[in-house]
């Protein structure tokens, strides 16, 4: 499982990442729940993505759906269309992520949604249970979303 403590080897965050029209800047991560870190984007030619889902909900286990963006499980696809790197959950668009050069990712689109997580977005803000974020900046270490303890 991949927490705050246990990153995965080879995984280094952007300097810039964009989240749903929001700024995380100096290697902050885009959501937490409790110490799991269900999503992490890190640099390589392409963005490489590490996804966990959520297995069951009451005992707060996550499973891990791709790594190094690559599907970890059958019905998870990760390809790359245009300049963007795609995942699909049983044919749903859960993460379009594109990087122009090393020092920044854009996340267009996103919805976790069909892998238990309450979050949903797109290049004009990122929606969070009740809540929506847009045009909001963050720096430094910790996370953007913090769900849960």
């Amino acid at each position: 499982m991949i927490t705050k403590n246990n990153l995965p080897e080879g995984f280094t965050p952007y300097p810039s990442l964009v989240v749903c029209s929001n700024t995380i800047s100096g290697g902050g991560h885009v959501v937490a729940a409790g110490e799991i870190l269900p999503l992490l984007v890190g640099k390589g030619d392409k963005p490489k993505i590490w996804l966990q889902a959520v297995e069951d909900a009451k005992e707060k286990r996550f499973i891990t759906i791709v790594e190094a963006s690559v599907s970890q499980h059958a019905r998870v696809k990760v390809y790359e269309d245009e300049d963007h790197l795609k995942i699909l959950v049983s044919g749903d668009l859960i993460l379009s992520v594109k990087s122009s050069d090393s020092e920044q990712a854009i996340i267009d689109q996103l919805d976790f949604r069909p892998i238990g997580l309450n979050m949903q977005g797109d290049s004009s803000g990122l929606s969070v249970g009740g809540s929506v974020f847009s045009g909001n900046a963050m720096h430094g270490g910790g996370a953007f979303i913090g769900l849960g303890g």
